[in-house]
Formats: structure tokens, C-alpha cells, sequence
């Protein structure tokens, strides 16, 4: 389970941190691990927001900036839970937010924070049951499979061979080209083209620099140049 903590105050971040740390060890042996970024404002992680099932939103004294988060993570169809920090003297107008969007007290308590992961978990495994169905066509045969079980696809335009690796390890040989990954995947952005012959769910990527990604199923591939997958379109 991926989440995210965007808060502006560098203390408040840490200290959500801290007890997303110890929730990670309470909550893992039911929940699986908890993946935690942090980030001192939307600008940082917007471009890669669609992998976090949960966003922890925490700006000093200033609820209004974190409802216009949710909004805009709303409007980008971002699938994961939106979770506002406030005081706890703090009213809260729920006619006022946006559908969907949850609080959470401050100082955060164990009990409800461990509430909103777990809720948030339970929803991120839903939505992935009914996860969009991929239509995937063979020389022979024809596969439909949940977009979000396909982590990577091998790309070999000059063969014209594709191969897509799934969440489970295996593996499905496809004759065609980049072009046939576009018409599959190019309307998810969560699809990234990382060299001429990767493309990756980012949804699965643990960590990534300049030079290399490292996927959540252990592999590590590097390369030159970070670019969207079908920028144009």
C-alpha cells in the first residue's frame, strides 16, 4: 500500500512519518507493507500521484489549501482516499467538502490513523477487483487482463514482439509494437514509456532516479531519458 504525506511544515512531516513508521509495523502482518513518501507541497508529487492509495494532507492552519488538494486530485480522477489533518477544536463542514474526502484530528492518534489506513486499504483492494479489463490480442489467442496486474511491458519494435509481465511473474509474448501498447494502455497515465523498449505501470515503482527505476517485484532497469508514454496524445 502506497501513501503519501504532503505537509508544509517540516515537523508536523516527520512526525507523520514517525507514526506511519510504527503503523507500518503494526498493520503489515494484515495489511502488507506500507510505502510512505513525504512531500512539502502538491507541486511535488502531482506528476506521480496516481500509485498512492492514500494522501495524508497537512498545511498549518489552513484546511481550505488541503479541500483544494482533493479537489484537484479529484478532478485528475486520482483513485486513492484524500485524508485532511485539522485541529481537533477545529470545525469541519462536510457540505462544504468534496465527496469522499476524509479528517483526521491532530494531534493523530493511533487508533484513527490505523482506522483511516485500513479503510483506505480496503478500498484501494476493491478497486482493484474491479480493476478495468485489458484487451490483449496474440497471433492466436486473446487475453483480458486487469490493467493493474500488468507491471511492465518488453518492447522490440524491429522484431515487432511485445512481452507484458504480470503481478503474478508470468509472462504473455504478443507480436506487435509500440503503437499496439498505445492503443492498450495510452489512455492510463499511470503507463510510462521509459525507454524506446520499457514501458511501466508506475503504480509499481519503488523508487526511481535520473538513471534507473526499481519496480516493487525486485527488478531494476536503467535509462536515459524519463518521458511519458505518448506525450503527444
Amino acid at each position: 500500500m502506497y501513501i503519501a504525506i504532503v505537509a508544509d511544515n517540516v515537523a508536523d512531516r516527520k512526525q507523520a512519518e514517525r507514526l506511519l513508521g510504527r503503523a507500518n509495523t503494526a498493520l503489515a502482518p494484515t495489511l502488507g507493507t506500507l510505502y510512505i513518501s513525504s512531500y512539502g507541497d502538491e507541486s511535488s508529487f502531482l506528476h506521480e500521484c496516481m500509485k498512492y492509495d492514500l494522501f495524508i494532507l497537512d498545511f498549518d492552519n489552513d484546511t481550505a489549501h488541503s479541500l483544494k488538494i482533493a479537489e484537484q486530485l479529484r478532478e485528475m480522477n486520482v483513485p486513492g482516499i484524500a485524508a485532511i489533518c485539522k485541529s481537533a477544536e477545529e470545525p469541519f463542514s462536510y457540505e462544504t467538502a468534496i465527496a469522499g474526502v476524509y479528517t483526521l484530528d491532530k494531534p493523530i492518534l493511533t487508533a484513527p490513523l490505523h482506522k483511516l489506513i485500513t479503510d483506505a486499504h480496503q478500498e484501494a483492494e476493491e478497486r482493484r477487483r474491479a480493476a478495468t479489463l485489458i484487451e490483449l490480442r496474440g497471433e492466436k489467442d486473446t487475453h483480458y487482463i486487469p490493467k493493474d496486474e500488468i507491471v511492465y511491458i518488453d518492447i522490440n519494435d524491429l522484431q515487432h514482439t511485445l512481452v507484458y509481465h504480470l503481478s503474478d511473474g508470468t509472462t504473455l509474448p504478443m507480436v506487435g509494437t509500440v503503437w499496439d501498447v498505445d492503443r492498450a494502455l495510452g489512455m492510463y497515465p499511470q503507463f510510462q514509456l521509459k525507454t524506446k523498449t520499457l514501458a511501466v505501470n508506475m503504480d509499481y515503482v519503488k523508487e526511481e532516479d535520473k538513471k534507473s527505476i526499481l519496480l516493487t517485484t525486485g527488478e531494476r532497469f536503467s535509462y536515459p531519458l524519463l518521458q511519458r508514454l505518448f506525450p503527444n496524445k
